[in-house]
């Protein structure tokens, strides 16, 4: 398990726009990186969902590729996301960051334009998985993975994947997670993606977390996962009650822009999403009024 790529807490990255969102603004997201690896990151994910990989452009991703590597300098491991495109798009993507210094692995969502279905799926993944020597995650996304298979049947196509290595499993379906770990003998990276249900993730054997939310509170989570590898449960359950309080509130205000809104109050600004419209004035100051309505520290 120690020669495991991911293991702990990390941010999935969000890109950092200028201010109309039309490019990336390279120092902000330096500005991100630093702040996070001094909060104690241990990893991150780079062009997935939150990092809003699905409406960049294949040069904007590479450029982002670059930045982000360029900034972190081997300090923590990277995996970038190179699918929500279409097959030969994420190869090349692929193929760009086998040449990245820094870059550790790459990962895939299911092929956009066929989802829930596990043949596409494998042709997509083998595809990308075979473009370069680099470590292949599986993206699970809960709306976009084959819910009919079993852990079984998904280990078995993966045999055909070069390079399959880990899974990121973004479902509540937290039973399946704890098969495909057992049934693969533990051999898989195990890494969780809901960040509501972190915890009960870690009991099911994820090595890794990667979320959205830990772009805002990453010590909260740090404490979460350290207080559960010594075995401190109690301390580790009041840290997901914590971080549960805070997703309730961006789940009514919208997280993606949420989270953006709160990183420029820090001091961190990074530009309005691109994927979702920004927080109006009004909602901003309710989330602001709610998040103070807290009785500890989101951080």
């Amino acid at each position: 398990m120690t020669n495991k790529l991911a293991r702990g807490i990390w941010p999935a990255l969000c890109t950092a726009f200028d201010d109309s969102a039309e490019q990336v603004h390279a120092e902000r997201v330096r500005s991100l990186l630093r702040s996070l690896i001094d909060a104690g990151s241990q990893g991150f994910f780079v062009c997935g969902g939150t990092g809003e990989g699905r409406v960049m452009s294949v040069p904007e991703r590479m450029n982002m590729a670059e930045l982000v590597a360029d900034e972190v300098a081997g300090v923590v491991p990277l995996i970038l996301q190179v699918g929500g495109t279409t097959t030969q798009e994420a190869v090349e993507l692929a193929q760009h960051a086998a040449h990245v210094k820094g870059i550790d692995a790459v990962a895939s969502v299911a092929p956009a334009d066929q989802p829930n279905d596990l043949d596409a799926a494998v042709a997509h993944y083998a595809a990308i998985g075979g473009a370069t020597n680099l470590p292949f995650y599986v993206y699970w996304l809960m709306g976009e993975a084959d819910q009919r298979i079993t852990a079984d049947h998904f280990l078995e196509a993966m045999k055909g994947v070069p390079n399959f290595t880990g899974i990121k499993f973004t479902d509540h379906n937290l039973y399946m997670f704890g098969q495909l770990i057992d049934r693969s003998d533990g051999t898989i990276n195990a890494i969780s993606g809901p960040d509501e249900m972190a915890l009960p993730a870690m009991v099911m054997g994820a090595e890794a977390a990667i979320g959205t939310t830990y772009n805002v509170m990453p010590r909260l989570y740090l404490q979460m996962r350290a207080a559960f590898e010594a075995g401190q449960l109690e301390e580790a359950i009041q840290c997901q009650r914590r971080a549960n309080q805070v997703i309730r509130i961006l789940i009514e205000h919208g997280v993606l822009a949420s989270v953006k809104a709160m990183l420029a109050w820090r001091g961190t600004p990074v530009g309005p999403p691109r994927l979702v419209e920004p927080l109006s004035p009004q909602v901003e100051s309710a989330l602001r009024a709610d998040i103070d309505t807290l009785e500890f520290e989101v951080a």
